[in-house]
């Protein structure tokens, strides 16, 4: 019976699980600036848009698109032969009007038109006035010249159309102007830029070229139709030879610096896409955590979710462990 007993006694034992050596560091975080990429166009900051003041047909036009202007170069003219035959009708009316203001003046003297008389007549002479004055006008707009010199962007109207008043005909830039590129951004995006902020610009017309800028101006109110703000970004440096129209990619670089928290890429122990897995130190414990990453930079894996400053996290020995694992901590990074 003792002998038996002392067999029992010489069972197989339960292995320890071993001591897993691992290194930490607290995290802190750390600012990093993320560019906002966006698509725009090439503009000329003084860019406009030339119309006639009054209708009719177009007789002329004297330039091609693309074209340099000098300041008061005839651009474009109406067919005046109908508005002459306005301005002829609106001097007889007024000699008329003229006539009938001074017969009534000499009747109300004699007694013999009424005050109401002469005064109607005295208005109709203010109204001839004005629709001389009108037509005069009208004339004198009656051709597009250049408001300085500058260059012919674009042909919007062809001559023997009939074109109504303030239809744009050209788009007019001037010689000098800066040129700005026109971009959106969308609402979450417009709250981190600020004016002067730096941007980099590059067009398909210059493969591989950088131009720089800063935003000038800031969209307030957005687009119905696609609810982005619109951003001026004004190119502080420019190729020699632009084309309003260019096709733009642009990336916007917001001065005002966000705090992020960065781990390095060594501490994530699984992941897909842009989620991950780390273990960190709780209470001293090891514990795996589920976070979701922003992005990947020089810098490392930039977390958006799931760590905070201060967490402990497990930068050695994180492949080996899990949960509740039986650990001994190196000299910690702090």
């Amino acid at each position: 019976m003792v002998i038996l007993a002392a067999c029992a006694d010489s069972g197989p034992k339960e292995t320890a699980e071993p001591t897993v050596a691992i290194k930490t560091t607290r995290i802190t975080d750390t600012v990093i600036v993320f560019a906002m990429r966006t698509a725009g166009k090439l503009a000329s900051k003084s860019e406009s848009k030339l119309s006639f003041k009054t209708g009719g047909i177009i007789q002329k036009i004297m330039v091609d698109e693309g074209q340099s202007v000098r300041k008061n170069q005839l651009l474009a003219q109406l067919n005046l032969e109908e508005i002459n035959s306005r301005v002829s009708q609106a001097e007889l009316a007024l000699q008329k009007a003229e006539r009938d203001y001074e017969r009534a003046g000499n009747l109300y003297r004699d007694s013999v038109a009424t005050l109401e008389q002469f005064q109607n007549a005295g208005t109709a002479l203010e109204v001839a006035r004005t629709n001389a004055s009108i037509a005069h006008f009208n004339l004198q707009y009656s051709t597009i010249r250049a408001p300085a010199n500058g260059k012919i962007l674009k042909r919007i109207a062809e001559a023997n159309e009939i074109i109504a008043p303030g239809h744009p005909v050209f788009l007019f830039a001037s010689t000098g102007s800066d040129w700005v590129v026109r971009a959106n951004l969308t609402d979450r995006d417009i709250v981190r830029v600020s004016m002067s902020d730096s941007a980099h610009v590059s067009f398909d017309a210059y493969p591989g070229e950088i131009f720089t800028g800063v935003i000038s101006e800031i969209g307030t109110s957005a687009d119905p139709y696609t609810g982005t703000y619109e951003v001026e970004i004004q190119l502080t440096r420019r190729p020699e030879r632009l084309v309003s129209g260019f096709f733009a990619k642009v990336d916007i670089y917001p001065a005002a610096k966000e705090k992020h928290v960065v781990i390095p890429v060594e501490s994530l122990i699984d992941g897909v896409g842009l989620t991950g897995y780390v273990m960190v130190l709780v209470d001293r414990q090891p514990e795996r955590r589920k976070i979701r990453i922003r992005a990947v930079t020089d810098h490392g894996l930039v977390v958006q979710e799931g760590l905070s400053p201060g967490d402990e996290l497990i930068i050695e020995g994180a492949q080996y462990i899990k949960t509740g694992s039986r650990i001994k901590v190196n000299a910690s990074d702090q």
